[in-house]
């Protein structure tokens, strides 16, 4: 035990391994995806086609991402190889199925289908299957619920509703997450990667001008009710689409710095970095396109089911306020 403690120890002091954000950026006419080093650089371009992909996430061992396109016609799941390599369909419905999400153990991922829903205003429901495609389950059946995140020892799920929630993976206990407050979106945003704590965006009309980040601090042993929710004063700025980062000390999000209150315009979206001891912001990527939904892998964080991976990392998932919510799904994820 201590000579593989030692190992541990000596491969996490010297492996040449950094961590990684996968993105989507429409930098290059429609939204496609990619990956950077942590700190903006060696951007990388892993999808090819005409058609939209979006909303990416790291596998728990970083070897693969689960995505979602509609290359075929529809919105599905999809999974590649981290280099992109092996792009397969996970999933194979006429109707939307979205916003994948992996187990902590890497085993299943649940994603947000509006399929079993029998009226027009497209509501969508959580479901769960293996990472083969088989053994589907849906989760839900309230009409509602999307952007699907796993909690770090995969005891929760959270999601959207009408507000933050989450369940458990078998679809029983369902408790609210985030603070009632009518007339305010609320945008899951996702995990830390220790699972104490929730990160979500409180929209105000559900415009970006107007959003800000809020910490949800859990109680202890799992117990499914909340200590504290405390708003993040980000630099003031359009803001969706944000993520823990791996380790959990800054905040990942979409942002601009040059804008105009009341309707966004001026520079593009682009990824920035705040920390949440320092209060340093690091603006990641300056490009002409659009670009979002930062989630980060790090190989150095601690050991997992799967090996030496993280644990989870809390992330972000997702496009903008234009299509999340119980609302419908919109085909133009960036504002």
């Amino acid at each position: 035990m201590r000579f593989s403690l030692f190992v541990v120890c000596l491969w996490l002091t010297t492996s040449p391994l950094q961590s990684k954000i996968v993105f989507y950026s429409k930098r290059d006419g429609n939204t496609e995806i990619y990956t950077m080093k942590s700190d903006g650089s060696s951007q990388t371009r892993l999808t090819f086609n005409e058609a939209d992909d979006i909303w990416p996430v790291w596998s728990p061992n970083g070897r693969q991402i689960a995505f979602g396109s509609n290359r075929d016609g529809n919105w599905e799941v999809y999974v590649m190889d981290a280099d992109g390599k092996n792009q397969r369909r996970l999933t194979h419905h006429p109707d939307i199925d979205a916003e994948p999400d992996w187990s902590p153990d890497g085993k299943q991922i649940v994603f947000i289908s509006d399929r079993n829903i029998v009226n027009e205003d497209h509501f969508f429901n959580l479901f769960v299957t293996d990472t083969d495609g088989g053994n589907l389950k849906q989760l839900t059946d309230f009409g509602f619920g999307t952007s699907p995140e796993w909690s770090p020892a995969g005891e929760w799920i959270a999601f959207e509703g009408d507000g933050i929630y989450a369940i458990r993976p078998d679809g029983t206990g369902l408790w609210q997450v985030s603070a009632p407050k009518p007339a305010v979106g609320m945008l899951l945003s996702g995990w830390s990667s220790d699972g104490s704590q929730i990160l979500y965006i409180e929209a105000v009309n559900l415009h970006v001008d107007t959003s800000f980040p809020v910490i949800a601090t859990l109680s202890p042993h799992g117990r499914a009710d909340v200590l504290s929710w405390k708003p993040v004063k980000v630099p003031r700025m359009p803001f969706h689409s944000a993520a823990f980062s791996a380790d959990g000390k800054s905040i990942l999000f979409t942002g601009k710095k040059d804008f105009v209150m009341g309707n966004g315009r001026g520079d593009p979206w682009n990824i920035y970095r705040f920390g949440l001891i320092d209060k340093q912001l690091t603006q990641l990527t300056d490009n002409p396109g659009d670009d979002a939904a930062p989630h980060e892998w790090d190989p150095r964080l601690p050991v997992s089911p799967q090996g030496l991976a993280p644990t989870r990392w809390g992330e972000i998932k997702s496009n903008s306020h234009s299509y999340r919510g119980i609302g419908g799904i919109s085909t133009t994820p960036i504002p």
